[in-house]
């Protein structure tokens, strides 16, 4: 691809992830976190407006664009001290004080619930990221590992999620809701939501019976919900009993899961994964459109309810960059993700934002995947992947 268009891409992110974030005067993370009627603008679910018991979603909205900006600090540390202060305000204003005078997560704050399920425990990794050792950082990581590991913790539904909600015939997944059982208990997006989290706590202290699981649950995936076009189902309670459609987005959670794992995990592993990914990678290629893009049920026709969507090609184009980065992929792996960050950036970044980001689809058998009125601006689940897919195009 020609460098000037390259070039012209990555300017215009930088530009529209500046001012979502940084420079921003309405996403301020002291402002939005020190009111209870505030939501950042990527926010746009904006669960229980008014009463809001769940304030941030469970945290994995926030969480993906504040982990895309932390990558943006990694990939360019020398110039990259304002998304690291800004992430850094975030997290320090989900904690509160405690008696003693040391810090905490507030809970309420944060949006976490620990016996909802998989999404509340996505910033998890972030704190873990952040933390240097003997932190408060540290101290909230190793707390939201343990309960989801620890076989004496009870949440506060008096239930403890690793013994009950991590079945041996589900490769010890975990389901993607714990409150009730889900008609399909193992998601795509929950892969994401938890095992990056667990893989990289599990490295950090040493607990190779976590790591051995999270090689397991990986292979679950990509033996049982594997569809012979390729491509996988977004959600599953077996071979024979499977959500049967292919979201674009869904399938993105599950590859970049597999490449934020396979950073931490043991080299012995190395093989089975990288064999994944690249069948992965082969299997969603064949679905990439001329512009580098992928529709939002990716094996149908792009239609007016069925677009060219923004989250799911953002993370096609993070999984891939960063696939061949790490020397996982191929090096003729790379044009594939630059044309479909370049795509985005021209055919769906305007002054208005980032388009075409498809708000949420149930895995319940039903098809809400095509509905014109859930294709948002700005939404964090695409907002975030595509700050991740920035990222990635730094480091070329």
């Amino acid at each position: 691809m020609e460098a000037k268009r390259v070039e012209a891409a990555v300017s215009r992110a930088a530009d529209y992830i500046n001012r979502l974030t940084i420079h921003s005067e309405e996403n301020v993370p002291e402002k939005v976190l020190g009111s209870p009627e505030r939501f950042f603008s990527w926010d746009n679910e904006k669960r229980a407006p008014g009463r809001k018991d769940f304030l941030y979603d469970y945290s994995y909205y926030n969480g993906v664009v504040m982990e895309g900006l932390y990558d943006i600090y990694e990939a360019v540390p020398e110039r990259g001290e304002a998304y690291y202060d800004y992430v850094k305000s975030y997290l320090d204003g989900l904690t509160e004080q405690k008696v003693d005078g040391s810090r905490q997560l507030s809970f309420e704050r944060a949006g976490y619930v620990d016996c909802h399920g998989a999404d509340c425990y996505k910033t998890a990794v972030l704190f873990e990221r952040f933390s240097r050792g003997e932190d408060v950082y540290g101290e909230i990581a190793a707390r939201l590992y343990r309960h989801l590991t620890d076989e004496t913790y009870v949440n506060s539904l008096g239930h403890t999620p690793c013994l009950e909600n991590m079945p041996e015939e589900l490769g010890h997944n975990y389901w993607h809701g714990w409150r009730e059982a889900p008609m399909y208990k193992i998601w795509l997006d929950g892969i994401y939501m938890l095992q990056p989290f667990l893989a990289r706590h599990g490295a950090g202290i040493g607990d190779r019976r976590q790591l051995e699981l999270v090689q397991e649950r990986l292979d679950w995936v990509a033996d049982v919900l594997l569809s012979p076009n390729g491509m996988y189902y977004h959600a599953g309670n077996g071979r024979e009993d499977v959500c049967g459609f292919f979201w674009t987005r869904a399938m993105g959670w599950y590859g970049m899961a597999m490449v934020d794992c396979m950073e931490v995990l043991p080299e012995e592993y190395m093989e089975k994964r990288k064999a994944a990914l690249k069948l992965f990678a082969d299997g969603m290629l064949k679905y990439q459109d001329r512009d580098g893009l992928w529709a939002n049920l990716a094996d149908r026709p792009a239609t007016e309810t069925n677009r060219p969507e923004s989250s799911g090609t953002a993370m096609m184009s993070y999984i891939l960059l960063k696939g061949v980065r790490k020397g996982w992929l191929e090096e003729s792996y790379r044009e594939a993700g630059i044309r479909a960050f370049v795509g985005l950036a021209e055919k769906k970044l305007d002054e208005t934002g980032l388009r075409d980001i498809y708000l949420k689809a149930a895995a319940n058998g039903t098809n809400n995947y095509e509905e014109p009125g859930y294709y948002l601006t700005d939404e964090g689940k695409g907002s975030g992947p595509f700050i991740m897919a920035y990222s990635e195009m730094l480091y070329l």
